[in-house]
């Protein structure tokens, strides 16, 4: 009763265009946010990780879209970005040759006060329709560092170095892991999450990204 009553005073509204929508995104923003999806996958060397998978570039509606899942409360949102990862078949069939999904973890005070973390929920998703484990347990974050995006390149490198710890060894050792992030823009989150897990006996590492800025 409680829920209806404030679905009636505050309807669901798409997040791209604010049109009344139960699905929280309308199917006209949806398959205009579709239509940029680009999939590319980028060779890596010299890094820690091998691949970088990423969905769309980090901009216009797509921008709009994350922005309003990671600081707008708006979580709902996981279940379109995982269907957008997994609708596309080379993508799926890449992926199952994984053994394991990790999200990129957040700092314990950040995730009381966001209430989510937007990566572990798309990574919960993913895990149901490829049917490979996701752990939120294995990556933990233990300093909680600066904001990323409101720093340059270097900063960014020193504002995260040493903040992140493999906690069982055990079940990295000899995998291959998907690490999920949602945003890649100088690659130093990705760098410092796969040197811990690297460290900690991971075989290879694909990072995917909703999108790269």
């Amino acid at each position: 009763m409680f829920e209806f009553v404030l679905n009636f005073l505050f309807p669901p509204a798409c997040s791209v265009c604010g049109k009344v929508d139960p699905n929280w995104l309308c199917p006209k923003c949806q398959a205009r946010v579709e239509r940029l999806e680009k999939s590319c996958l980028v060779e890596i060397e010299n890094k820690k990780y091998e691949k970088l998978l990423y969905l769309f570039q980090y901009e216009s509606l797509v921008r709009k879209l994350i922005l309003r899942y990671k600081f707008l409360n708006q979580a709902y949102l996981n279940h379109f970005f995982a269907n957008v990862i997994v609708k596309n078949e080379e993508n799926r069939k890449l992926l199952k040759e994984y053994d394991l999904i990790i999200p990129v973890p957040m700092h314990k005070k950040k995730m009381q006060k966001r209430g989510y973390n937007q990566t572990e929920l798309v990574a919960e998703n993913l895990s149901k329709s490829l049917e490979i484990p996701s752990k939120n347990d294995i990556l933990i974050k233990v300093v909680n560092t600066t904001t990323q995006s409101k720093l340059g390149g270097k900063a960014r490198q020193s504002n995260i170095q040493h903040a992140f710890f493999v906690q069982k060894d055990i079940e990295v050792e000899g995998k291959k892991i998907i690490l999920l992030d949602d945003i890649y823009t100088t690659g130093a989150t990705s760098e410092e999450c796969s040197r811990v897990l690297k460290d900690a006996g991971a075989e290879e590492i694909l990072i995917l990204v909703l999108a790269k800025d």
